[in-house]
């Protein structure tokens, strides 16, 4: 909670300073992510080795602000911080009684983007690139994952100080679970695909 106080401050004092200045914008936003994964878990027993593919995807939402500068009107980076919940739907290795009982967890997310806005017509393609940054409150010991993104969408502009986002997102996960002396995972992949909506508020 401590760093989340942290970043959230940093990210605030960041934009306070920026706000200032003619360039910037702020919006709030959702973002809608389907997250398919799977993996392999080696597990060692009294010398004898057994492994067992897992598989599973997750539902993510997350809500949350993002704030822009503007180096031209066209190209701009971006910054955020989300409140994510995932329900993770774990489908193999099943229960006794078949598939589990969706997993909650939550925590943080904080993305940087590079964007680019292709013309300077009222509705326009959006192209997005960069990084999330992820740090769950319910697994606690996990320290904090990097996934790239990729966005392609629409920006309309309403009028000279408010627009919509619509961008679809795919993003991969270079997080990879760590093995002790019983267990050794390996093939873990990881991506998503996502919507993200955002509403823009230029100064």
């Amino acid at each position: 909670m401590k760093n989340f106080l942290l970043s959230a401050g940093l990210f605030l004092a960041v934009t306070s300073s920026l706000l200032a200045q003619s360039r910037m914008s702020i919006a709030p936003s959702y973002w809608f992510t389907y997250n398919p994964y799977s993996y392999q878990i080696s597990q060692t027993f009294n010398g004898s080795t057994t492994q067992t593919l897992a598989s599973g995807h997750g539902i993510v939402s997350s809500v949350g602000l993002m704030a822009r500068y503007y180096f031209t009107p066209q190209w701009d980076i971006s910054a955020g911080v989300f409140y994510y919940r995932n329900a993770d739907h774990i489908k193999s290795p099943q229960g006794p009684y078949g598939e589990y009982t969706p997993f909650i967890s939550k925590g943080w997310l904080f993305p940087i983007l590079v964007n680019h806005r292709l013309t300077d017509s009222r509705l326009s393609p959006y192209f997005s690139v960069g990084a999330i940054l992820a740090k769950s409150k319910t697994f606690t010991e996990r320290p904090i994952t990097t996934d790239g993104v990729v966005g392609i969408g629409i920006n309309y502009r309403i009028n000279s100080g408010l627009s919509i986002l619509l961008q679809p997102t795919a993003s991969y996960s270079f997080y990879r679970p760590a093995s002790d002396a019983f267990y050794t995972f390996s093939q873990y992949t990881s991506y998503s695909f996502g919507l993200q909506t955002q509403l823009i508020w230029h100064f």
